[in-house]
């Protein structure tokens, strides 16, 4: 899955010399957490709600004098400069990782400096419940196999012997030599297909298995 076609175009932005009420009234009518700071089309920033609180105790409890107020009063004097970007053609993986590592909710998308999109922690929850089809009818079934791709394909014949639809299936490290097998199948009579599985010789996990692994 690709950045494009998940990030958010149409975007809402403020320039440097926008108040910090100004930024506020955006981000609390859009509901929305970020704002991309820009300077014509070109990124020159991101501001967030944190940094608009932090920025908030700042004058409170004595930051530096930047006005009569004794607090930031322009988005350019507290947003973030030295960003992480992404591309249109990066990976949603090369997102998460980066989201994660660097513990920000989002992240700006460009084409050289030219600011084209935005990518959030909700847009990629929404890519992963839209790949896994979570909203649609179906139930998920875990399968330890052992690490060994034949045996994903014997999974899969068994599971089609069942006529059964499959919605999505994904694999997963389980241990030292085994895989885990999410396995999401649209039918209400999942007790039937478990029992099948195991006839086969599968091993249809258990809570436990999954805390054992850990």
């Amino acid at each position: 899955m690709f950045v494009g076609p998940r990030m958010k175009r149409d975007l809402i932005t403020v320039t440097p010399g926008a108040t910090l009420e100004e930024a506020a009234r955006l981000l609390t009518a859009h509901r929305i957490h970020h704002l991309p700071v820009v300077e014509g089309n070109r990124l020159a920033g991101i501001v967030s709600d944190t940094d608009l609180r932090n920025a908030t105790l700042d004058g409170v409890f004595g930051g530096a004098d930047r006005g009569d107020s004794g607090r930031p009063v322009t988005v350019g004097e507290i947003m973030t400069r030295e960003l992480v970007t992404l591309s249109p053609g990066d990976t949603l993986d090369d997102a998460m990782l980066v989201l994660s590592r660097q513990r920000i909710g989002a992240l700006p998308v460009v084409e050289g400096d030219r600011l084209v999109g935005i990518l959030t922690k909700a847009d990629i929850l929404s890519a992963l419940l839209s790949t896994l089809d979570i909203e649609g009818l179906g139930v998920r079934i875990e399968v330890v196999l052992r690490r060994d791709v034949k045996e994903v394909a014997r999974l899969v014949a068994a599971l089609a012997d069942q006529d059964v639809e499959v919605r999505s299936l994904v694999l997963a490290l389980h241990g030292a030599d085994r895989y885990a097998a999410f396995v999401r199948v649209a039918t209400i009579d999942v007790a039937s297909v478990r029992d099948r599985l195991r006839e086969k010789g599968f091993a249809v996990g258990e809570l436990s298995d999954f805390y054992e692994a850990r």
